[in-house]
């Protein structure tokens, strides 16, 4: 997977829909969000489910370790929801190559507090 391929991928997990996850997603995926918290596998699914979506979203101060089959991204995003404030937070996600190809197993949200 090229650099442009998994942003590509993680910016789709802010504005596509559940299947946007469960086609991307590892069985054992951990993610902590504010106001859900941690949630892991099937129950970040059930709570997407009922989220409304972004409807864009930008990705600031990119940063992208990557080693032996495993990719580690961090961000500065601000999305932005029809008729919401936006929203700002500093994120990190890691990805695993799999048999099945690039999964998401980690995905963590800090909200950004303005000064």
């Amino acid at each position: 997977m090229t650099e442009q391929d998994i942003w590509t991928a993680e910016e789709l997990l802010w504005t596509g829909g559940t299947d946007a996850y469960r086609n991307r997603m590892g069985r054992t995926c951990m993610m902590a969000f504010p106001g859900p918290g941690i949630l892991q596998g099937e129950e970040i699914l059930d709570a997407l489910a009922d989220a409304p979506r972004w409807s864009e979203v930008a990705m600031a101060g990119r940063h992208l370790a990557q080693s032996d089959g495993l990719i580690v991204l961090g961000y500065t995003a601000r999305a932005q929801r029809d008729g919401d404030a936006p929203y700002s937070a500093l994120c990190s996600s890691t990805w695993i190559d799999t048999p099945e190809g690039w999964r998401i197993v980690q995905h963590q949200q800090s909200p950004v507090i303005p000064a």
